[in-house]
């Protein structure tokens, strides 16, 4: 995946990046502001391995399964473990024979489970945030920022 930013600061091999919304995600509203105005962009830590400067617009590039690990991890396990608790707090209660109805408590047990893995995954994120295969790449300098921008504007 590609994204253009703003280097704000350099430090040996990495560099800090404003990070720019992409401009069909601009006025899509959902995030409740139309405009764009009043919306800081991510600020993110970046490898810079061509030694940009600072106030250099420039292209980043992850490792597009890399993003679908991270989003598979941040949102399909934690559901996982949510339907997983559900259904074994069922089958728990049902093995026990406890009496009544035991839906909120599977529901709770689910909420419990969810819990723990978001923990985990918690203290997975703080050690992956040091490794540098998880980090977004500076590849290129972009000299001419207008009509590189214009080239990606759609419907053009």
């Amino acid at each position: 995946m590609e994204q253009y930013g703003l280097v704000t600061e350099t430090k040996g091999k990495t560099a800090t990046v404003a990070m720019q919304r992409h401009q069909a995600c601009e006025k899509c509203g959902r995030c409740g502001i139309l405009s764009g105005a009043g919306k800081s962009d991510a600020e993110i830590e970046v490898l810079n391995p061509i030694r940009a400067e600072k106030g250099q617009r420039v292209l980043l590039e992850t490792d597009d399964r890399r993003m679908l690990f991270i989003s598979f991890m941040l949102y399909m396990v934690p559901l996982g473990g949510l339907i997983a608790g559900i259904f074994s707090w069922l089958a728990l209660s049902d093995h026990l024979g406890l009496a009544g109805n035991q839906e909120l408590n599977a529901v709770g047990a689910g909420f419990a489970v969810m819990a723990v893995i978001f923990f985990f995954i918690r203290s997975w994120d703080k050690r992956a945030k040091n490794n540098p295969s998880y980090k977004p790449v500076i590849t290129e300098v972009i000299e001419d920022w207008e009509a590189e921008v214009e080239c990606e504007t759609p419907g053009q």
